[in-house]
C-alpha cells in the first residue's frame, strides 16, 4: 500500500519552484487578497450551506450574536440579551449602531423576517433550521427589542441566533442572492463571475476599525495556481497543501513575503455514503467499504509530516463528545469480502462483483482543484476493487459539486462537515427527518435508534446527560455508519508578511468574530 500512496500523492506533487531573489516585504495596501476555490452559489446567508460563500459573507452580515474564537457568545446585531431560567424565552436588544448599507437601521422587524426565511419550507435554510424549532413566537414590541418564544427548550439553542440578519426591504426589492444588502461594514461591489468578488468599506464604517477599503476574492480553483499566486504576492492568505509545505519552507521568494500559519479545523472529513443506492442501502455494504483501505497508514502520507487524528464518529477527534470505547475502523479486507458476500454481492470471474446480474460500479463525486480529494479517491478506488467493488472517480467544479451534494445527488462523495455554527448536534446531519432539501442529511441516512437518541440530546440541558447520549449517537452510527468518517485535520495556510491581527482557533481563522473583520496592514495603527 505504501507504493500506491506514494504514486498517487506524486501525482499531484508540483515541480520545483525557481529560486528567487529575496525582496523586502511590499508597502502597507488598502486592499486585502483573499481566495475561494469556486464561485459561491449564493450570498444569500440564510441558505449558505458550505464554506466557500461563509467566507465572504461574514464581511458583509453582521449575526444576531457573534462567537468569539474561544466559542463564546459575544454582541452583534445584538448588544445584550437574555435568557429564561426554563431555556424557552429569548429577550435581544439590539445595537442602535446596527445598520443596513443604505444607512436604514436594523429592527426587529428584520430579525423576525430572518427567522421566517429559515422556517419556511420552500426555503432551503438547512444550516438553521433545526435550531429554530419548537417555535411558539417572535415578538417584536418595538424596533431595537425580539422576543423569541419556544415550547420546549434546546440545549444547543443559542447556537441557533448566531444566524445572519438579512433585510426584509431588501428582499422586498429582490435584492437577494446574487445582490447581497449587507449589515457587516463591507458591501458587494462587484462579482465577476468564475473571477472575483470585490467588496468595499461603507462609507459609515470608520476606517481606524476596518482599515483596508477593498477586499478582493479571486476564484483560484487549482491548488498550484494558488500556491504561485501567493508566492508572488498577489494573495495576502493562501491554502498549503502538505505537497506544498516543503517547497515553500524552501523558497527564499515565499519567506521573504509570507509566513506559515497551522490552523486547526473544527470539522470531520469524511466519505458520505448515499443510503438510497440499492446497494450502499445494506449496512453490510457500508462497513465493508470502511474496512477496505489503510486509513492509518493513508492519512500518515497524505498528511506528512504530521499526521491527523483518526475520527470514529460525527464529532472532530479528541473531543469529550467521542465515545471512548469506539475505535475507528480497522484495515481487514478479508473481513470486509466476507460481509460483502452476506450481502448477496458475489464475485464474478472478472474479480468484481454483482447484484442482480449487475457489476457493483460506486461513483465517487468530488470537486476540482483541492488534491486531496482525487487522492483519497484514487485509494479508495484500488482498495475497492480488490475486495471487487468498481469506484469510478467524477469532479466538478466547486458550485456544481455543492449544489449536487447538497441535494444528496451522488453515491460516494467526500465531504469535511465543517461545524459552522460550532454545534455538534448531529441531529442536523444524521436525523431521518433532515434529508435534502429539509436538512444536511445528504446522504438520506436512516436509524430508528439514532433517531431516538438524536431526539432525546436536543432536550437534554443537563450537560452529563447530554455529554452521555451524544456518546450513545456515536456507538450507533459506528455500529450502522451513514459515512466513512475519516480523520480531523490541520491545514496549512500562507498568511502575507504584509498582514496582521490574524487570529488562530479552534474553529480556525474564519468564523468567529472578528476573525478577519480584525485583521489589518502590517504597521497599521491599533
Amino acid at each position: 500500500m505504501k507504493t500506491v500512496v506514494r504514486l498517487v500523492v506524486a501525482l499531484v506533487a508540483l515541480a520545483p519552484w525557481s529560486c528567487a531573489r529575496r525582496e523586502a516585504p511590499p508597502a502597507i495596501s488598502q486592499t486585502l487578497s483573499r481566495h475561494i476555490e469556486g464561485d459561491p452559489p449564493t450570498l444569500d446567508p440564510t441558505i449558505t450551506a458550505e464554506e466557500v460563500g461563509a467566507r465572504v459573507e461574514h464581511l458583509l452580515f453582521l449575526p444576531l450574536v457573534g462567537i468569539d474564537k474561544d466559542r463564546r457568545y459575544v454582541p452583534a446585531i445584538a448588544s445584550s440579551w437574555t435568557v429564561s431560567p426554563d431555556g424557552l424565552t429569548f429577550d435581544f436588544r439590539i445595537d442602535p449602531d446596527a445598520k443596513w448599507e443604505d444607512g436604514a437601521p436594523v429592527t426587529s422587524e428584520d430579525v423576525a423576517f430572518t427567522i421566517d426565511r429559515v422556517r419556511d419550507p420552500k426555503v432551503p435554510a438547512v444550516n438553521w433550521k433545526s435550531g429554530l424549532t419548537d417555535l411558539a413566537a417572535v415578538e417584536t414590541p418595538e424596533p431595537g427589542r425580539v422576543i423569541v418564544r419556544f415550547r420546549k427548550p434546546y440545549a444547543e439553542r443559542m447556537l441557533a441566533f448566531n444566524l445572519p440578519i438579512v433585510s426584509r426591504a431588501a428582499f422586498g426589492r429582490g435584492e437577494t442572492d446574487r445582490k447581497p444588502f449587507a449589515s457587516g461594514p463591507y458591501r458587494l461591489e462587484s462579482w465577476e463571475p468564475n473571477q472575483k468578488l470585490t467588496l468595499v468599506r461603507r462609507a459609515d464604517r470608520a476606517a481606524a476599525t476596518y482599515p483596508f477599503g477593498r477586499v478582493v476574492f479571486r476564484v483560484i480553483p487549482d491548488n498550484a495556481t494558488r500556491f504561485r499566486a501567493g508566492i508572488r504576492g498577489d494573495l495576502d492568505e493562501f491554502r498549503i497543501s502538505r505537497d506544498q509545505r516543503g517547497e515553500a519552507d524552501r523558497s527564499p521568494e515565499f519567506q521573504a513575503r509570507n509566513r506559515i500559519v497551522k490552523v486547526p479545523i473544527f470539522s470531520v472529513v469524511m466519505v458520505v455514503w448515499n443510503c438510497r443506492h440499492p446497494v450502499l442501502a445494506d449496512s453490510r455494504v457500508r462497513r465493508a467499504l470502511a474496512m477496505a483501505w489503510p486509513r492509518a497508514e493513508t492519512a500518515e502520507h497524505l498528511y506528512a509530516p504530521d499526521a491527523p487524528k483518526l475520527d470514529s464518529g460525527p464529532y472532530p477527534a479528541g473531543l469529550p463528545e467521542d465515545a471512548p470505547d469506539v475505535a475507528p475502523p480497522a484495515y481487514d479486507p478479508a473481513a470486509a469480502a466476507k460481509l460483502l458476500d452476506e450481502a448477496g454481492l458475489a464475485k464474478d470471474k472478472d474479480g468484481f462483483r454483482r447484484k442482480g446480474g449487475r457489476r457493483v460500479t460506486l461513483e465517487y463525486l468530488y470537486p476540482a482543484g483541492q488534491p486531496i480529494y482525487p487522492n483519497i479517491g484514487e485509494i479508495l478506488r484500488q482498495s475497492y476493487a480488490k475486495i471487487g467493488v468498481e469506484l469510478v472517480l467524477r469532479s466538478l467544479d466547486w458550485a456544481a459539486y455543492s449544489q449536487r451534494f447538497a441535494n444528496g445527488e451522488f453515491e460516494v462523495a467526500p465531504y469535511n462537515n465543517e461545524f459552522i455554527p460550532p454545534n455538534l448536534d448531529p441531529y442536523p446531519f444524521f436525523h431521518s427527518s433532515q434529508g435534502p432539501p429539509q436538512g444536511l442529511n445528504a446522504g438520506f441516512y436512516k436509524n430508528a435508534e439514532a433517531d431516538r437518541l438524536m431526539e432525546a440530546a436536543q432536550t437534554a440541558l443537563d450537560d452529563a446527560k447530554r455529554l452521555d447520549l451524544y456518546r450513545q449517537i456515536h456507538r450507533a452510527l459506528a455500529a450502522d455508519p451513514p459515512a466513512d468518517f475519516l480523520w480531523t485535520a490541520e491545514q496549512y495556510w500562507g498568511i502575507s508578511k504584509r498582514l496582521e491581527g490574524v487570529e488562530v482557533s479552534p474553529l480556525g481563522i474564519f468564523h468567529f468574530l472578528p476573525g478577519p473583520l480584525g485583521w489589518r496592514p502590517a504597521g497599521a495603527p491599533k
